[in-house]
């Protein structure tokens, strides 16, 4: 009877866990259905291209040979533009030790489970005195909580990122710990010699 039991319970635990993988697909379309039907939020945060929403005032200070780790189909104008490959990507870039006058990133560390490990590696290509930018979403706008976006992986904190960059040899500049129109903050950072 034993053996019967153990052999019930193991047959299940595959069901059990596309029962658990069906429901978790449920909720995920459900949370992107809200997002793409939301009126709380304007029409222009559904269609991507965020880099718009800053690259004036990143045109101040990224300046030089450059790389847009995250690129998208909207490069930072005259920089690399870096994608998710398997020769060239956040945590390991092609540029040679403090290269790149500097590395840009909008809406591309929310996605990476070694963010610390990317920013080490953005800032062995920066030269001493190299800018760092990064444009994030901000923590109060709902919709792009990990719960809601799952491949948001963490959400970082514009009063914490700072001090973290600081950590690992950077000079802050420049930062917001408000929300813009899209619903984001920036952060600037120098390469401390």
């Amino acid at each position: 009877m034993r053996k019967l039991k153990a052999l019930a319970v193991i047959a299940a635990s595959p069901l059990l866990d596309l029962i658990g993988l069906v429901r978790a697909r449920v909720a995920r379309r459900a949370s992107l259905r809200y997002y793409a039907v939301s009126a709380e939020y304007p029409g222009y945060l559904h269609h991507g291209e965020a880099a718009a929403f800053c690259r004036y005032h990143a045109k101040r200070y990224c300046l030089g040979a450059g790389i847009d780790v995250g690129a998208g189909r909207w490069p930072f104008p005259g920089a690399h533009a870096v994608e998710d490959g398997p020769e060239e990507n956040a945590y390991r870039l092609k540029a040679t030790d403090a290269s790149q006058d500097y590395v840009f990133s909008s809406h591309c560390l929310e996605h990476l489970e070694r963010w610390s490990d990317a920013l080490l590696e953005w800032r062995r290509v920066l030269k001493p005195g190299g800018i760092l930018y990064l444009y994030l979403p901000h923590p109060a706008c709902r919709m792009w909580n990990t719960e809601i976006l799952h491949h948001h992986v963490w959400q970082p904190e514009p009063d914490a990122l700072p001090a973290h960059l600081e950590s690992i040899g950077f000079e802050i500049l420049e930062s917001s710990l408000f929300p813009d129109a899209y619903l984001s903050f920036f952060v600037v950072a120098r390469r401390r010699g």
